[in-house]
């Protein structure tokens, strides 16, 4: 099964899985996705069961839904069909990873429930979305310049001589 590695070294990133070691941008993006993964089950793990306080209640409900869609959004963005895709799919997980942060802040900031558990997990969504800006940020960049070359090619090839 091809895999392809679109967080770090673009399209051309490929590695069968079975049959060869996993490429540096392979690892990475791997790396990257467990960190994430890490991230949401520690968030899901500091929730407390049952919250009688209303605010409590709503932060820890957006916070709930907000860290495991950072972590899916971010491998959804790695199965995208397109650069345009990767980009969008990239965009969601940040707001997502933005959100969780706020939430985290809330959290601890308000001291609603479990607050004490939270330890550094305002500071690693802060990181995580950092990251995904990052890629965002290099993802666009390296897009336009492709279109640039590929231009800059085509009219190379059309002017008479």
């Amino acid at each position: 099964m091809l895999r392809h590695s679109r967080l770090f070294g673009g399209f051309a990133s490929c590695t069968r899985q079975s049959m060869r070691p996993l490429s540096p941008e392979r690892q990475r993006t791997l790396a990257l996705q467990e960190r994430v993964f890490r991230f949401a089950c520690t968030v899901l793990l500091a929730c407390p069961e049952t919250i009688r306080h209303l605010a409590s209640r709503e932060v820890w409900r957006q916070l709930v839904r907000a860290a495991p869609s950072t972590s899916n959004n971010l491998e959804e963005a790695d199965e995208a069909s397109s650069t345009r895709d990767f980009i969008a799919k990239m965009k969601i997980a940040l707001r997502e990873a933005k959100e969780s942060r706020r939430c985290l802040r809330f959290l601890k900031v308000c001291r609603l429930a479990n607050h004490q558990r939270l330890g550094n997990l305002e500071d690693e969504a802060r990181q995580i979305a950092a990251i995904f800006a990052a890629i965002v940020i290099n993802t666009r960049r390296r897009s336009e310049e492709e279109k640039n070359k590929a231009k800059r090619e085509k009219e190379k090839g059309e002017r008479p001589r």
